[in-house]
């Protein structure tokens, strides 16, 4: 299988275990985040959520029921290099765009420059075959709305719950329903869909975007959760609560620097030593300035990544 980063980035001695890469960076703050709550009601009911307003009066738009936990999130800058793809499931790099601030307002403009830009990229720095953008989502967060938890509807608001965007089920059942060119071509080869997220503005100061490591997160944590459209099913996981997650973010993340995570890899599905994906949820920023005017804007860019057999 082709490698899904050069062998420049690859580090220079075996990954440091989870308990090993908070000594590097002791700088941590607490807030508190959104995970799946566990009900009896799923024990006879998958969770669900419907990605359309309910057509019958007294239809639910979704079962999910949230709970909060309290959890330490430890700051990645200065130790970037400690969070890799296939070990964490997440990794930083410097992205510089063509796309000024005023450009990610236009679906044109992001469609047919920033799309491109992201697709070059990806295919350069993980030495694809061939990467796809087939979904963004811009995100400007608003305080008088509601957190975009899953099943809500109204403007695109961060998520505040624990997420992975796509299950195993659903990743290349959605390739294969929606590209069946592509799935064709590169049957037997590696997949991955990743997301290439970045802010609008920097540095970030409100609802930051926070990744667990996949190492610590035990197949038992996920939730496989549908998401119903009107004429597609998707699946998602969603996660129960495990104080064995470890959580990390970059704090004052400037809007050249980009965050790359898995949603999957099917590289994972052979080998237990590759990560998957990386939950990832938005949380509350306690340090905020209570005088910045200014809330968080964020661009999140879906992608497949697709690699030829060595």
């Amino acid at each position: 299988m082709a490698s899904v980063s050069k062998e420049s980035d690859l580090p220079s001695k075996p990954p440091l275990e989870p308990a090993e890469i908070d000594k590097f960076n002791p700088s941590q703050l607490v807030s508190l985040i959104f995970y799946t709550e566990r009900l009896p009601l799923y024990e006879k009911e998958k969770p669900f959520f419907l990605n359309f307003p309910p057509s019958n009066p007294g239809q639910r738009q979704s079962n999910v029921v949230y709970c909060r936990r309290e959890v330490c999130i430890t700051d990645v800058r200065g130790h970037e290099d400690l969070f890799t793809l296939d070990t964490t499931g997440f990794q930083y790099k410097h992205f510089e765009t063509a796309v000024d601030y005023q450009g990610f307002a236009s679906p044109a403009t992001i469609e047919g420059t920033f799309l491109k830009e992201v697709e070059k990229f990806l295919t350069t720095e993980l030495n694809a075959d061939y990467v796809l953008a087939w979904d963004y989502q811009v995100r400007r967060r608003d305080p008088t709305l509601p957190p975009n938890h899953r099943g809500q509807p109204g403007k695109a608001q961060p998520f505040r719950s624990v997420h992975c965007d796509e299950s195993a089920r659903a990743a290349m059942r959605r390739l294969g329903h929606f590209h069946p060119d592509l799935a064709e071509k590169y049957r037997g080869c590696r997949v991955q869909i990743l997301n290439f997220w970045k802010p609008l503005v920097g540095p970030v100061e409100d609802a930051p975007l926070a990744l667990c490591d996949y190492r610590t997160v035990a197949p038992e944590d996920r939730v496989p959760t549908d998401i119903v459209f009107p004429d597609y099913l998707g699946e998602t996981y969603n996660f129960w609560a495990n104080p064995k997650h470890r959580w990390y973010y970059m704090e004052g993340q400037l809007a050249t620097e980009a965050l790359i995570f898995k949603c999957f890899d099917s590289e994972a599905i052979i080998n237990d030593n590759v990560a998957q994906y990386a939950p990832h949820v938005s949380f509350l920023y306690p340090n905020r300035d209570p005088d910045n005017p200014f809330f968080r804007e964020s661009i999140e860019v879906r992608t497949y990544v697709f690699y030829k057999n060595e």
